[in-house]
């Protein structure tokens, strides 16, 4: 006979995995501010980077996997653990690559990644059940309560390892960005997401896109679009508010700022890099649309 959860049973952390078929939309940038907002306010937080590019890692403090250190893609390979793969996110406060060079993020890891993970569509793709890799390793290897916010940074690919991502169920976000190209993207990530529901309902495929984010759009001071900024981002932003699918899926937009680019070159995501950015308002408005409240007071960063 089935029991019942007991109130205070741990739930499975929520999943948002971020996608986008075309670079420069500013996924990575929507992953990282949303996994340090959310970890400000209070939740346990993990970042997964599954882009080849790695370029999530590198913000959190990790140029290149140190020496020896499993990453996503030994996890993939059946190689370790997903707890070996995760090391503490931490953003750049000197010079050098010693630990010291670095200030540790509270709240928040990271699962790493590396450029290994160009060749996961080919080792999924010679598995029969790659598809369902992600998905066994959660169920087997994640221990309850270790996280209650998990974000997904995955890469630009409409393969099998998008479609193993989509496995585990997350809320994906579709990202867009000030030009048309990604409009066009996002019609392929539904229309792939769809051909994967047809192909592995069985499975309990029922993955869709959740939520739309537009980053890096020219916005005014009383947070309208200004067209003379960017007429081709005005009529994207069009495009999704006449869609009668997408519309309500629109979370709020995040302008466009310079420091965004630079908090690669600096290792430091923005809210400490620059803590008085007007953007660092519209990512607490993303978070507050997605529903993660804040746990630790009512002080507002």
């Amino acid at each position: 006979m089935p029991t019942s959860k007991t109130a205070n049973a741990p739930e499975a952390p929520r999943i948002f995995a971020c996608s986008v078929i075309a670079g420069g939309a500013g996924k990575t940038q929507d992953v990282i501010n949303l996994a340090v907002e959310a970890a400000g306010r209070g939740h346990s937080v993990a970042v997964a980077d599954f882009d080849p590019q790695r370029t999530a890692s590198h913000i959190l403090g990790y140029q290149d996997p140190p020496e020896g250190q499993p990453t996503i893609f030994d996890v993939l390979q059946g190689k370790h653990s997903l707890e070996e793969a995760v090391v503490p996110a931490r953003y750049r406060i000197g010079e050098g690559e010693d630990d010291s060079a670095f200030r540790l993020i509270p709240n928040l890891d990271l699962i790493l990644g590396t450029p290994e993970m160009a060749d996961a569509e080919v080792n999924l793709g010679l598995d029969p059940a790659g598809v369902l890799w992600l998905q066994n390793v959660l169920d087997e290897q994640l221990p309850e309560g270790r996280w209650s916010i998990m974000f997904f940074d995955c890469g630009p690919t409409l393969g099998i390892l998008l479609l193993s991502i989509a496995m585990v169920g997350p809320e994906v976000i579709g990202c867009v960005a000030d030009e048309f190209k990604y409009i066009i993207g996002l019609q392929d990530l539904e229309d792939t997401l769809d051909k994967g529901a047809r192909k592995f309902r069985r499975f309990g495929f029922r993955t869709e896109v959740q939520h739309i984010l537009a980053t890096n759009i020219p916005l005014d001071a009383q947070g309208n679009i200004r067209r003379s900024g960017g007429a081709v981002a005005d009529d994207a932003i069009k495009a999704i508010r006449g869609n009668p699918d997408w519309h309500p899926k629109l979370l709020p937009i995040i302008r466009r700022k310079q420091r965004f680019k630079d908090t690669i070159v600096t290792q430091r995501p923005l809210r400490f890099l620059d803590p008085r950015n007007e953007a660092l308002q519209d990512i607490a408005a993303v978070a507050d649309a997605l529903g993660i409240p804040r746990l630790n007071s009512t002080r507002k960063r």
